[in-house]
């Protein structure tokens, strides 16, 4: 794994070199692209924003919670010496969760900068609740109990309306830095990546690395896909990526970069195995007992900090294992090997 080391600024407004300032804000993954990392949160990691910076022009990707990165996005804009109110040209969050879009409105606020996001993800921006509602299974105690949680994934700020919605194949300019928006819809039906193509860079959210230090672990909502995601990981590990930018992790370079792919989708499999192994001691067997089977056998790393993760990843497990042909629902949240 490849450290990243806190840097002085290099790129200033409109294109010119600035002095060194000091930035503590900010690290510098390569030229122009600076990681903003906000407080630790628990298995989560230290979520991480990234703001690119080119020709006076700069984005953000991943505005973070409501409060975390927060001012540290602004701060890093001025130390390097661009207008908060008029460099910014766009906020894009690369899909609708807490922990990715909290931050917007209140950016968008302070800056002026439009909010962009996938329109399959556009009502968790527009009504934040149905994150809980609508993307995970989970009861109304427990989304009540939501509400004094202190995690990445509370809904603690008000919807609003997305300024732009992304497209599949669209390009954002930045200077003369390109990005191509690339739809995944795997970890939610609106997810979206950002490929550089010309520095081989490619920011991930939370399709790759869903957690820190193990790519195997992961979740999915309600709306996301297993076989979205296994697609999206075999056509980005054929492109040549050099610098895999998570949102929950650290960056990834060359090399290593490659090994995520392959981990992640080790990770997809080995959870499809493990469900129907359980599946086919028990007979049948509805989510909760599948959950617990899985959990006692400690045979694939899994979400711990909120049971509706897990519960809900291996609802979408047994959906597209249901489409492959290998297990049928029987009703009442039921289901059977095939």
């Amino acid at each position: 794994m490849f450290l990243i080391s806190i840097t002085h600024c290099r790129y200033g407004h409109k294109g010119k070199n600035v002095h060194s300032c000091g930035n503590m804000t900010a690290a510098e993954i390569i030229p122009g692209v600076h990681a903003i990392r906000g407080k630790f949160a628990g298995e989560f990691g230290f979520i991480a924003s990234y703001l690119i910076v080119d020709e006076g022009e700069a984005l953000v990707i991943d505005p973070g919670t409501a409060g975390d990165p927060g001012e540290r996005i602004e701060k890093a804009l001025k130390s390097f010496g661009l207008n908060h109110r008029s460099d910014l040209i766009g906020i894009v969050c690369t899909h609708g969760h807490p922990d990715h879009v909290g931050g917007a409105n209140r950016l968008r606020r302070a800056t002026g900068a439009p909010i962009m996001i996938h329109e399959k993800d556009a009502e968790l921006l527009r009504n934040p609740q149905s994150f809980f509602e609508e993307r995970l299974l989970m009861d109304r105690a427990t989304r009540l109990s939501m509400k004094l949680d202190k995690g990445p994934l509370r809904v603690n700020y008000r919807g609003c309306e997305p300024d732009s919605l992304l497209s599949d194949g669209q390009n954002i300019q930045i200077g003369s830095t390109s990005l191509q928006v690339i739809l995944t819809g795997g970890h939610s039906a609106g997810h979206c990546v950002l490929h550089d193509g010309n520095r081989k860079l490619l920011f991930a959210g939370d399709e790759v690395n869903n957690f820190p230090n193990d790519p195997r672990k992961f979740y999915v909502d309600l709306t996301g896909s297993l076989v979205s995601r296994m697609a999206a990981l075999e056509r980005l590990s054929k492109m040549g990526i050099e610098h895999l930018l998570p949102s929950h992790d650290v960056p990834y370079l060359f090399g290593e970069a490659r090994l995520q792919f392959g981990a992640a989708k080790d990770g997809i499999m080995h959870l499809q195995d493990t469900v129907l192994t359980h599946l086919g001691d028990r007979g049948e067997a509805d989510v909760e007992q599948l959950v617990f089977d899985v959990r006692q056998s400690r045979s694939v790393p899994i979400p711990e900090s909120l049971d509706s993760l897990i519960q809900t990843t291996i609802q979408v497990t047994l959906q597209g294992l249901a489409e492959a042909g290998l297990v049928k629902s029987l009703g009442k949240g039921v289901w059977t090997k095939v």
